[in-house]
C-alpha cells in the first residue's frame, strides 16, 4: 500500500511508519497546512491534491500513488477533516479515520452528545453560553465541578472547581473571553482512569493511567501521571467500541473512567491518541492499524462511487451537522438532531 499521513509532526509517529514498513508498505508524511485541494471544472471529476514547496512549483499528489490516508493531527483539525475527506470521497482513497468523525471528536461538548444519544454512559454535563444559573448548574451537577473547554488535549485546559463563588466566577471569566466551557460531574476515582486505543472491531491495547499526586484529579501522562498496561472486562472493551464506532472513528484513544462502584463512564474520545502508550506497555497499536489498512482499503476500492467500505456507524454524518451545529450557542435542545449518523 501506499500511505500518506497527515501530520505536522513526523517525528511522533515514527512507530506508525516503523509499523507499515516492516508490513512491506511506503509511507509519506504530509503536512495539512501544505496540501492544496485543486477542485476541478469536469464533471467526471479529475479532481487533483498538491503539496506547497517554499522554491518551486507545487507538487502534484496523483491519486495512483495514494491506496490509504491515515490522519495524525493535533491541531488544525477543521481544515484537515475536510483534507480527509476529499481524499477520500474526491480522489478514492481509504481511510480508517472518518473525515466528519475527526471533527466530532475534535470538540469534547458536540462528541459527549453523540455519545449520550447513542446511549452510551457518559458524565452528568450542561452545556450553555450562559454564565446565569451557575447556583442551579452546581446543584445540579453537585460540589466539586469540573470545568472544560470544548477543545484542547492532554488535560491541559480541564479545571476543577470545589465551590460555588469559584464556580461563577471561573465561568463567568470563560464566558466572557470567548471561552467556550462545558460543566461536568465529578467522578470519584482515586486518580485513574484509562486510555484505550480501539482499532476497528477490537481493543489493541489499553493502560490504566494514575496520577502523580494526590491534589491533581488529572491521570494524563502528559501532565505526569503515571501508565501501566491492563486487560479490561468484556464488558469495558465493548463500551469502548461501541463509542468510538458511533462517532465514525475506527482508530480512537478511548479515554474511560469507573467510579467507586465500578460504574464506567466513557469521558472523551481522541481521533489522534498520544504514543507514550507504547514504551510503556510494549504494544505498537499501529501494527493493528496497519492491518485494519489491508484488510479494508481494496474493499473501498472496490465499492461503488459515492459508498464506505466502512461499518455502518462510521458512514459519513449528515452534511447539515455544521449547520445545526452553528445554533447550538443559543439552542440546545438541537445538538442532538444535528449529530444524527447518515445510515
Amino acid at each position: 500500500m501506499k500511505i500518506i499521513v497527515l501530520t505536522n509532526s513526523p517525528a511522533e509517529n515514527v512507530k506508525l511508519e516503523d509499523a507499515a514498513k516492516q508490513r512491506g508498505h511506503e509511507v509519506r508524511f504530509i503536512n495539512p497546512s501544505k496540501a492544496m485541494q485543486y477542485i476541478s471544472q469536469h464533471e467526471r471529476g479529475l479532481d487533483r491534491l498538491y503539496v506547497a514547496n517554499d522554491s518551486k512549483e507545487p507538487e502534484r499528489i496523483y491519486s495512483k500513488d495514494v491506496d490509504v490516508v491515515i490522519p495524525r493531527m493535533g491541531g488544525g483539525v477543521e481544515y484537515g477533516s475536510a483534507l480527509l475527506r476529499f481524499c477520500v470521497e474526491n480522489l478514492g482513497a481509504y481511510s480508517p479515520v472518518n473525515g466528519w468523525g475527526l471533527h466530532l471528536a475534535s470538540n469534547k461538548a458536540w462528541c459527549l452528545q453523540k455519545l449520550s444519544s447513542e446511549n452510551i454512559h457518559v458524565p452528568k454535563t450542561i452545556i450553555t453560553c450562559s454564565p446565569k444559573n451557575i447556583a442551579w448548574i452546581v446543584e445540579q451537577l453537585k460540589l466539586p465541578v469540573i470545568v472544560k473547554t470544548w477543545s484542547g488535549s492532554c488535560g491541559r485546559t480541564v479545571g476543577i472547581c470545589d465551590s460555588k463563588q469559584s464556580a461563577n466566577s471561573l465561568f463567568s471569566f470563560a464566558v466572557h473571553a470567548g471561552l467556550k466551557i462545558l460543566l461536568e460531574e465529578y467522578i470519584e476515582t482515586g486518580g485513574t482512569d484509562f486510555r484505550v486505543w480501539v482499532i476497528g472491531d477490537r481493543v489493541s491495547v489499553a493502560m490504566r493511567r494514575t496520577s502523580h499526586d494526590k491534589t491533581d484529579f488529572r491521570a494524563n501522562i502528559s501532565q505526569g501521571g503515571k501508565g501501566e498496561k491492563v486487560q479490561l472486562s468484556e464488558q469495558d472493551e465493548a463500551l469502548c467500541i461501541r463509542a468510538a464506532h458511533s462517532i465514525g472513528l475506527q482508530v480512537a484513544g478511548v479515554d474511560l473512567m469507573k467510579d467507586a462502584d465500578g460504574t464506567s463512564y466513557i469521558i472523551e474520545i481522541n481521533s489522534n491518541p498520544g504514543v507514550k502508550i507504547i514504551d510503556i506497555t510494549g504494544v505498537n497499536p499501529f501494527i493493528d492499524v496497519i492491518k485494519l489498512c489491508e484488510d479494508n482499503y481494496k474493499k473501498h476500492k472496490s465499492a461503488p462511487s459515492g459508498t464506505s467500505a466502512l461499518s455502518k456507524e462510521s458512514m459519513l454524518l449528515n452534511d447539515d451537522f455544521f449547520t445545526s451545529a452553528a445554533q447550538m450557542m443559543n439552542q440546545n435542545k438541537m445538538l442532538k438532531d444535528a449529530l444524527k449518523l447518515k445510515i
